[in-house]
């Protein structure tokens, strides 16, 4: 724990993992979080774990945005720029010339790396170079029409630059689907073609500093949100040293320096374990890997500020987010008795201990439906 106060910027108060990074912080004493956002509106600004809240409007200008992280650095002495989600982490890495106090960022990966990461297609070619297992793939841009003749049904399509969530993936079982989906207006922004898996999904959280991974978990998901492509709610923590290997490979290529979430799939004819995708930011099980003993945002500070620390273990525990426990207790209302499970195996807790940021979310709910607000 740190000897003396450190304050840390997150200024992308806005990013949906928000409150999940700030309970994981909140484990450190001594840390105080400022967070500036676009949004005046966050729930989250009521958290007792905000030490600060600062709303800065979006900007036309990526440059004013850049200021506005300058002028509260130094007039508040952060000791920590923290990005958190890809807004920000793109825009940070492509104007670092900017920073006015760049000894001050956390650690990130270059911005051309960045953008290899998490463009699906530029990620494909990239680990066809390594030779590391992938989904053999095709992009549908403008002038690009996919070489149907290479496709093997069933297929998967996703946007290149996916919102989340599993939002715009489609699952296409024939030749006849596929060619109504791309005469179609839906097919008008840019695609990856993907050969769909037997198989099942299962994912690698990593911290890296200049290519070597310093934290990791492995995830294998057993519930999902609202479809298989969703993130996951339910999962347990496993360990498998040829996904681990096949990382440190990537990463290592990548130079890779900050946090990344890497989707995988095991692939059921092949018997291996490809890469399907890098979410080059926080993720939404981060809170997971800090009750399986692995605290990404805390080792993320130690990091950044050239703390050592030693390659920490993590427990093979079962975990559910909110959402799988709700969907859980829906299933079966006996879950509701699982107490000791419930209290160590999901966030409950720090909802329970923050409860004003849920309130405001709750109320905010209401008075929408209600068109008062």
């Amino acid at each position: 724990m740190p000897s003396k106060n450190i304050s840390i910027l997150i200024p992308d108060g806005e990013a949906p993992v928000l409150m999940i990074v700030l309970n994981c912080l909140s484990e450190i004493k001594r840390v105080k979080i400022h967070v500036m956002s676009d949004d005046a509106d966050i729930p989250m600004k009521h958290s007792k774990k905000v030490y600060k809240f600062y709303y800065r409007p979006k900007t036309e200008s990526d440059v004013d945005y850049i200021s506005n992280i300058n002028d509260i650095t130094e007039n508040q002495d952060i000791d920590l720029i923290m990005p958190i989600f890809e807004h920000s982490i793109r825009l940070i890495t492509k104007y670092k010339d900017l920073i006015r106090l760049p000894n001050k960022l956390a650690l990130l990966p270059s911005h051309s790396n960045f953008e290899k990461a998490i463009n699906k297609g530029t990620l494909t070619e990239y680990l066809k170079t390594l030779g590391l297992p992938y989904p053999k793939s095709q992009v549908i841009a403008e002038g690009l029409t996919p070489d149907l003749s290479k496709v093997d049904y069933p297929i998967l399509i996703k946007p290149i630059e996916s919102p989340g969530g599993g939002l715009g993936i489609k699952v296409f079982k024939e030749e006849s689907e596929f060619l109504e989906f791309l005469n179609s207006n839906d097919s008008k922004i840019n695609y990856l073609v993907q050969d769909y898996i037997e198989g099942y999904d299962i994912d690698c959280s990593v911290l890296c500093k200049n290519g070597e991974v310093l934290a990791y978990t492995i995830q294998k998901p057993n519930m999902f949100g609202g479809n298989k492509f969703a993130p996951q709610i339910s999962f347990k923590f496993v360990k498998q040293d040829d996904i681990l290997n096949q990382v440190k490979t990537l990463m290592k290529s990548l130079d890779w320096s900050g946090v990344a979430h890497l989707d995988m799939r095991f692939d059921e004819k092949a018997k291996n374990f490809k890469v399907v995708e890098i979410n080059p930011r926080f993720w939404g099980s981060v809170e997971a890997s800090l009750f399986a003993g692995i605290n990404f945002p805390y080792l993320y500070y130690l990091s950044s500020l050239n703390k050592p620390f030693e390659t920490p273990d993590y427990k093979l525990i079962d975990f559910m987010l909110l959402k799988g426990l709700v969907k859980s207790i829906k299933r079966d209302k006996s879950q509701l008795l699982k107490l000791k499970f419930i209290f160590n195996n999901t966030p409950i807790k720090y909802m329970l201990s923050d409860l004003k940021p849920t309130i405001y979310r709750t109320s905010s709910f209401i008075l929408r439906k209600l068109n008062l607000r």
